[in-house]
Order: C-alpha cells, then structure tokens, then sequence
C-alpha cells in the first residue's frame, strides 16, 4: 500500500511539473529548447502528442509503471529459474562423467 501511495505521489508530481513546463513556457518553445532530440524522434515532432502525454491521468501513468514492473519482474524469475536449471544441469552432467570415469577406472 505504501508503494501504491509513493508511486502515486511521484506520478502527480511529474505529471503536474510536465503541465506546468508546457504551460508556463509554451509547448513549442519547450519543445524547441528543452526536448532531448530522442524524445521528440520519438513523438516525431507531433506537439499534440506531447500534449496528450502529459495530460495523461495520474492512475495511467501507475498503471503503467506497475506493469513496466510486473514485465520486469517476470523476467527476472525466468532468467534467475533458468540460471538454477542451468546450474543443476551441470552438476548433474559432471557427477555422471565422474561415475563414469570412477567405473572405467576400478574395472582396470
């Protein structure tokens, strides 16, 4: 709950700051002088776009956070089940060339 809470927060503040920014100084003079060039490839020069950004509700920006998060999450399990697997594997195949190589030497 407490993340939900600080999540929120952090979403208002940002979205507030963006709509203060883009009202304060104008869309196209921030845009002009404050969008990294990769931002505004990414909207592709649609000031209207970045309008609608911003004016995105603070529970959409959560949302999305929270999914970015669960995405990250899910991932990390994968990679970490995998590793174990691959772990187990390898001690399995190990422990087989030692039984192995422990009854090719005691039938010497």
């Amino acid at each position: 709950m407490a993340l939900f809470v600080f999540n929120s927060g952090i979403f208002l503040w940002l979205s507030q700051k963006g709509l203060a920014i883009s009202h304060e100084l104008g869309i196209q003079q921030a845009w002009e002088n404050y969008a990294p060039e990769g931002v505004r490839q990414f909207f592709g020069d649609n000031k209207e776009a970045v309008q609608a950004f911003f004016s995105h509700s603070v529970i959409t920006w959560l949302i999305g956070s929270m999914m970015i998060l669960l995405v990250i999450r899910f991932v990390k399990g994968v990679i970490k089940w995998s590793l174990l697997l691959l772990v187990i594997g390898i001690g399995l195949f190990l422990a087989y060339q030692y039984s192995q190589m422990a009854s090719n030497i005691s039938t010497i």
